[in-house]
């Protein structure tokens, strides 16, 4: 990725189309408001197939802590009308 660049509130609200351009070909921007970081405008990134294996392996683990063996299974229908009630 390259240099961040940083740039006045009011020229990126003059110049989005082109910014949005130049960010999807992988620069990135600061945006600034009377000289103080407000934001940032950087590409935007997909997770690789391992992040999503990750995370799809941690959220099984979750759900194994909240319905562990040997015990009656939590099921989300039963605790909304609960709730209800």
């Amino acid at each position: 990725m390259s240099a961040n660049t940083v740039i006045a509130a009011s020229e990126a609200k003059a110049k989005f189309p082109v910014l949005l351009h130049r960010v999807q070909s992988g620069e990135s921007f600061s945006i600034t408001l009377r000289g103080e970081e407000v934001a940032k405008l950087v590409p935007a990134r997909r997770p690789s197939r391992e992040e999503v294996q990750d995370i799809i392996a941690r959220m099984k683990a979750s759900r194994s802590v909240l319905n562990p063996p040997g015990k009656e299974k939590l099921k989300i229908k039963d605790l909304l009308n609960k709730g209800r009630r």
